[in-house]
């Protein structure tokens, strides 16, 4: 116990020191939590003890990041351009599913997961890029669309994957899943429904102690154990809370803040910090052939979107500096290939290199591809102005970085 609060003391004065730091050298601070966390685990100073609290915090800091992604989004963001959203954002799935699947033998691990893992993007670091650059109009709107597909379908195939690998389907596997798919109505429903407007002037009228917080917590641990229970990992419950507390809760904007800074200053930079103290490098680079695999996954992981997602766009009639920025920053990945790579690393699916490996891609990916996509998009801008157009239409609240 007295180790654990001594690693405990060194991660919390890491977390307050993190995010003005990460401002100062101008990386996405998720990136600077993962690298702190290499720096205190097994890879260097190795001061994280193996221990039930750390994997009770970092388990319950990845549900707690699916929560917040869930009430993140906004589905409304897809109806304005739901057919190039649609094509765009199936062949930013599809070309890096095909490539993983081509790859899986040469990094011998299964095809649908390695596939599954490529095809993730990060609407945490897409979002901000485009504020801050301020685009407008239907370039960010089919950003923004597209983005939310690729997060959905990707949450699901992650789920589907696991599901093929650990066994053969059986015919209960299609009742759990359309079980799944009816939660995941459940937003739609209640975002058109009186009863939520019922349930916000009733939740609105009580001062218990923060009643909505407390109902948020409840929700992520009942569809966590759901989803559980249905044979899904629990990420796909925590989801689904989020998009459902995101139609049922008054006061948004307080409310919203409450919740992310229980997140993004305690649960989630411990659930980042203790991912990266489980990447070995000493490891990954005492092999060539590990480092072969990382090369080789690190070309195809950022090459596949870029081309293809670049190509598509162009033929539907995007400028040549839009669809390379589009195309970048679909290549931009983060949280949700963490994700990926902390389960399937704790479910034996893969090992300790390649968890490695999937880590320094998304760190990589998080740190070329924006930046290179800024550039593009902000030369595209400056060179070749758009008429006033509609405002975008932006995510509900929009996700840290």
């Amino acid at each position: 116990m007295e180790q654990l609060a001594l690693s405990m003391l060194a991660i919390f004065i890491g977390i307050v020191l993190i995010p003005p730091l990460a401002h100062r050298v101008r990386i996405p601070i998720i990136v600077a939590e993962i690298l702190f966390g290499i720096a205190i685990g097994v890879s260097f100073l190795d001061i994280v003890p193996e221990s039930q609290t750390v994997e009770f915090f970092s388990s319950f800091g990845l549900a707690y990041l699916m929560f917040l992604a869930g009430m993140d989004l906004d589905l409304r963001v897809v109806r304005r351009h739901v057919f190039k959203a649609t094509t765009i954002a199936t062949v930013s799935v599809g070309a890096p599913l095909l490539s993983g699947v081509l790859l899986a033998s040469y990094v011998g691990v299964h095809p649908m997961l390695l596939g599954t893992i490529l095809s993730t993007t990060s609407l945490g670091l897409v979002l901000p890029l485009l504020k801050d650059l301020q685009s407008k109009g239907d370039f960010a709107n089919l950003m923004l669309g597209t983005v939310v597909i690729v997060d959905i379908v990707s949450i699901f195939l992650l789920a589907f994957s696991l599901s093929v690998i650990q066994g053969p389907l059986q015919v209960e596997f299609f009742y759990s899943l359309a079980a799944i798919l009816t939660l995941f109505i459940i937003p739609m429903l209640l975002s058109k429904s009186a009863l939520t407007r019922r349930f916000a002037s009733l939740l609105s009228r009580q001062r218990y102690f923060d009643l909505e917080v407390r109902l948020a917590f409840a929700l992520i641990f009942l569809l966590a154990a759901i989803s559980g229970q249905l044979g899904f990992h629990s990420i796909m419950g925590a989801f689904i809370a989020g998009l459902i507390f995101s139609e049922i809760m008054p006061r948004a904007t307080r409310i919203e803040e409450k919740l992310e800074s229980f997140g993004y200053g305690f649960f989630i930079p411990l659930f980042f910090i203790f991912t990266g103290a489980r990447v070995d490098l000493p490891s990954l680079f005492s092999d060539v052939q590990n480092l072969g695999i990382l090369a080789v996954i690190m070309a195809v992981g950022l090459l596949s979107k870029i081309i293809s997602v670049s190509a598509v766009t162009r033929l539907l009639g995007m400028r040549p500096r839009e669809s390379a920025a589009f195309g970048l920053f679909h290549a931009a990945r983060l949280s949700l290939i963490i994700a990926a790579a902390d389960i399937v690393v704790r479910l034996d699916l893969i090992d300790q290199n390649l968890f490695s490996t999937l880590v320094l891609l998304a760190i990589a990916s998080a740190l070329i591809a924006p930046a290179l996509g800024r550039y593009v998009l902000g030369r595209a801008i400056h060179q070749e102005p758009e008429p006033p157009a509609q405002e975008p239409v932006v995510a509900r609240h929009p996700p840290n970085s």
